[in-house]
């Protein structure tokens, strides 16, 4: 009875040191659509660029519903060589009311940012009212990427869906229209993207 029970004993914990580690496993999920636009302007002596871009999306790390993300971001930026001085703000805002066409044919985005100057330290206001109109043919794009290594594996996938835009509006930065006579590129996109990580520990 004594070497059974000895015997039993043994197995159970070979058995409990031979378990492997368990993997972890990360999911992440984008599905929405984006608007973009950029102004800029250039001469012999200074150059200013500003970026606008929105986004209505919708999220997905856990089990349940997805999460609905919406935002914009500004960044402004000028530079005049020939005195020196410089500017550089951004802001970001999620409170933005952001429209995007699943069709890509149009955007709009209003609302108000806080931009920080990070060359004078100081913080200005920004006023943003923009409407997109979708032009020409739609461009599509797929990826898929694969990485492994010891005790890591990475898969990754995304589709999108994009056209040219032009983009009309303000953009007042204290009480000042800064897109006002700059040229501009602006698109409208829409994307699908996924990745799965994997790390198991040696």
């Amino acid at each position: 009875m004594k070497t059974a029970t000895a015997m039993v004993t043994s197995l159970a914990v070979l058995s409990l040191t031979t378990v492997p580690a368990l993997a972890a496993a990360y999911k992440y999920q984008v599905n929405g659509n984006n608007a973009y636009a950029s102004f800029y302007q250039y001469d012999d002596c200074s150059y200013t660029d500003v970026y606008v871009s929105a986004f209505d999306n919708l999220t997905k790390s856990a089990p349940g519903a997805p999460t609905t993300q919406e935002g914009a971001s500004l960044s402004y930026s000028t530079y005049n060589y020939c005195n020196g001085t410089y500017s550089y703000g951004y802001g970001f805002s999620d409170t933005a009311d952001v429209t995007i066409s699943n069709s890509l044919q149009s955007a709009s985005l209003t609302g108000t940012f806080t931009l920080y100057d990070y060359y004078s330290g100081t913080s200005k206001t920004a006023d943003v009212n923009l409407t997109w109109a979708g032009t020409g043919n739609t461009y599509r794009s797929n990826s898929v990427s694969h990485y492994q290594g010891p005790g890591y594996l990475s898969n990754y996938r995304s589709k999108s869906t994009s056209r040219d835009a032009t983009v009309t509006g303000t953009v007042t930065i204290d009480g000042t229209n800064v897109i006002s006579g700059l040229s501009s590129y602006a698109a409208i996109s829409s994307s699908n993207s996924g990745s799965l990580n994997i790390y198991k520990p040696n």
